[in-house]
């Protein structure tokens, strides 16, 4: 079964009780032992890594159940001991060869606290969801339980089953369930007819836990942020809410469990946060930066807090499912002897996954990142906000002060150069350039009289997708101006307006117009404005959107509406749809004026007092153990852990996506993973681009402002750049 994603999920790493926009510089002390410390604990032995595995609790302590499908569909039990080791304990009736004819889609093993056992999963018949449950009394035999209203059919749909999320059976034998749509229904045990419903609240399919006669929930916003822990008392489906804040889309990764001392227990990427009994304020007992919680390459799966103190969380990743425990160490220090800080105007997945392998290598190092802004601030930041924050930085810097690593996008990288606010590198990159294992085309940009500030760790291609089959052809602005001009009878990209317009193509001229001493040249920016005005023409730069306009250039309207479209690419997995498309209309691509923007530079403060540690730091960003991963946020600097990456098993992915024709007629594309031709033919447009295109925002900003007369036609090309570079060399020169 393949799993298809309509789009893709962001783990966002600003979580409660660790951090909200900035994490707090933790101050250490030798003097201050004991904390909660990660360890693996090995599977049973008979374990395969193919099998899904569920992890619950009985007697207190870890129990895993197996579902394998190698050969038959199997259910097995395994009982861990207080000394860590397992013992088979499998119920007979999950061993009948009876039970399972189809196949288990997010299974699940639940008991009521008499004894009675459930087995519930999902099919999959013709991309629709159908129930399945199972009841045994007696651990021997089971029936198979048909609630009220489950399979059947929504109202005016035709293949879309009404169907549970998650279940779970209350102390009494009462069945609770959570459906897509966040509605909670109740069904009777003998008869299994619907006795109650709560809707109104959007309650997550992680976070259903039955404790005595209450009903515990997790709730989240419109934003799909957790917001409190509900509990339901279930004799009189009275509600008491628990806040819980959290500032991060990330619900899936979040798990809820109940101890023996009635204590609430949550893990989430921020770490493991308790609420205890009577209380009102989440405690978080572990960090997850320092642990594999924040890494974005294992996805939780369970969670469990035991009768032996201690909390265990099952994980996922491409390498199969591990369990770690999580218990506490009076020997260590309560904090990390040793602070590394990172300062970014925005999250980046690459770097927390780097963070938490870093923690495993030197546990005496605690890295703390100050992220200026979360993921929906930063979209909607515009650049005078963005400023406030660079000059408050800049003002930290210049003084002497300021964290250990800068993520420099946006920043004024060159600037600080200048200033003398960046360490020079050179000594951990340039052997690596010269071994071979960066792009030296790439980093030929980052490399200034002989020496390197600052790095990208990942990058991005900016691809020129067409319905031509020569779309190399076009990879310049130049080419797209001769093309602009020879098919006025076509829609090359769409309207836009001014502002999209500059965004989208004068990036790429602001490399060309300067001179070497940062000044701008009028007869180049005369040329690249007339270069601009060619394409402009063709397009059809407006005033403001109307209708659907402002979504023309899109690549999906490559297949009927538009002839080209630019898009940026950041990877493998992101390169599914414009390639799709591409495939789809027997179109072609080119990476456009063979360029890349990066999406992760890195940089170290002068005046850091751990210039080493951070050398390490960032040595480890740039090896294949951190760059043969995909973080959705570009493509691999590191050109062997690109090729490993791009041999990562992705047959089991694909990209679906569904639009509505203007007849009114509902069509859903569905884009297989890359082959190895396709990905190949991306390595080699990695190992061949050059040109590093910045967006400069104030000089994006005086474009935007003073050319609009020139698109009008009201001002020739010269008079334009007149205004442009008055305007423009006062900020350049600063």
């Amino acid at each position: 079964m393949k799993k298809v994603f309509a789009g893709l999920l962001v783990f966002v790493l600003l979580l409660t009780g660790c951090s909200t926009k900035k994490e707090e510089k933790n101050v250490s002390s030798s003097n201050i032992k004991g904390r909660y410390v990660e360890t693996d604990v090995s599977l049973p032995e008979e374990f395969d890594k193919s099998t899904v595995l569920q992890l619950t609790k009985k007697n207190g302590m870890p129990f895993l159940y197996a579902f394998s499908s190698e050969d038959a569909l199997t259910i097995t039990g395994y009982q861990m001991n207080n000394d860590g080791s397992w013992t088979e304990d499998t119920p007979e009736w999950l061993q009948s060869d009876s039970l399972l004819k189809a196949y288990l889609y997010e299974p699940e093993v639940f008991e009521d606290t008499n004894g009675n056992q459930f087995l519930y999963y999902l099919d999959i018949e013709e991309d629709s969801y159908k129930a399945n449950l199972f009841r045994s009394t007696d651990g021997t035999t089971y029936d198979t339980i048909s609630p009220e209203g489950w399979n059947e059919l929504y109202p005016e749909s035709d293949n879309y089953y009404i169907t549970p999320r998650k279940v779970t059976v209350m102390e009494d034998g009462t069945l609770a369930a959570l459906f897509s749509d966040g509605e909670i229904s109740f069904y009777d045990k003998v008869n299994f007819l619907k006795q109650k419903s709560i809707t109104g609240q959007y309650y997550v399919e992680t976070i259903l836990t039955a404790a005595d006669k209450s009903l515990i929930l997790g709730q989240t916003d419109n934003h799909e942020n957790l917001v409190s822990i509900d509990i339901y008392d279930t004799t009189t489906y009275n509600k008491t809410s628990y806040p819980y804040q959290s500032d991060f889309k990330g619900y899936t990764s979040t798990y809820f469990d109940i101890n023996d001392k009635k204590e609430m227990a949550l893990c989430d990427t921020g770490g493991i946060h308790v609420l205890e009994e009577g209380t009102s304020t989440w405690q978080t007992i572990v960090d997850g930066t320092l642990t594999s919680l924040s890494m974005s390459t294992m996805w939780t799966m369970g969670f469990v807090s035991s009768s032996d103190s201690n909390y265990y969380i099952l994980y996922n990743s491409k390498n199969g499912c591990s369990l770690m425990k999580y218990s506490y160490d009076k020997s260590v220090d309560t904090v990390p002897s040793t602070e590394l800080t990172i300062y970014s105007l925005k999250e980046s997945a690459t770097l927390r996954q780097a963070a938490a392998v870093f923690h495993k290598t030197y546990p005496d190092v605690k890295i703390n990142f100050t992220i200026a802004m979360t993921d929906d601030e930063y979209r909607k930041a515009d650049r005078t906000a963005k400023e406030d924050y660079i000059r408050a930085l800049n003002t930290e810097l210049l003084a002497g002060n300021g964290p250990d690593i800068l993520v420099l996008n946006e920043l004024p990288a060159d600037s600080f150069v200048e200033k003398g606010v960046l360490t020079d590198i050179s000594d951990i990159i340039q052997p690596m350039i010269d071994k071979g294992e960066l792009y030296p085309d790439i980093m030929k940009n980052y490399i200034k009289d002989d020496k390197i500030y600052y790095v990208p760790a990942r990058f991005n291609l900016q691809l020129l997708c067409a319905r031509t089959p020569n779309a190399q052809d076009l990879s310049t602005l130049e080419d797209l101006a001769d093309y602009a001009v020879n098919h006025m009878d076509k829609t090359l990209f769409g309207s836009m307006a001014l502002e999209d317009f500059i965004t989208t193509f004068a990036p790429y001229i602001t490399n060309k117009i300067l001179n070497n001493d940062g000044k701008i040249n009028k007869e180049k920016l005369v040329s690249e404005l007339e270069t601009l005005k060619s394409i402009g023409d063709n397009i059809g730069i407006i005033d403001e959107y109307t209708g659907d306009d402002k979504y023309m250039n899109h690549p999906l309207n490559l297949t009927d509406k538009i002839e080209l479209n630019l898009s940026k690419c950041g990877g493998f997995n992101d390169a599914i749809f414009p390639i799709g498309i591409v495939e789809l209309i027997k179109g072609s691509y080119t990476v456009f004026e063979n360029s890349f923007t990066s999406s992760c530079e890195l940089g170290i403060n002068q005046a850091s007092k751990n210039q080493e540690l951070a050398k390490e730091f960032i040595s480890l960003v740039l090896s294949e153990k951190i760059q043969k991963d995909d973080f959705y946020d570009g493509f691999s600097i590191n050109k062997k852990g690109l090729i490993l990456n791009s041999q990562e098993d992705r047959s089991n992915y694909a990209l679906a996506t569904g639009i509505t024709t203007e007849d009114g007629k509902d069509m859903v594309y569905t884009f297989e993973a890359l082959n190895k031709e396709q990905m190949e033919q991306l390595i080699q447009n990695c190992s061949k681009t050059s040109n590093r295109i910045v967006k400069d925002e104030p000089l994006l900003e005086t474009l935007k402002e003073e050319t609009k007369e020139f698109f009008q036609g009201n001002l020739s090309a010269e008079e334009t750049a007149d205004i442009i570079i008055n305007k423009a060399n006062v900020y350049l020169s600063e």
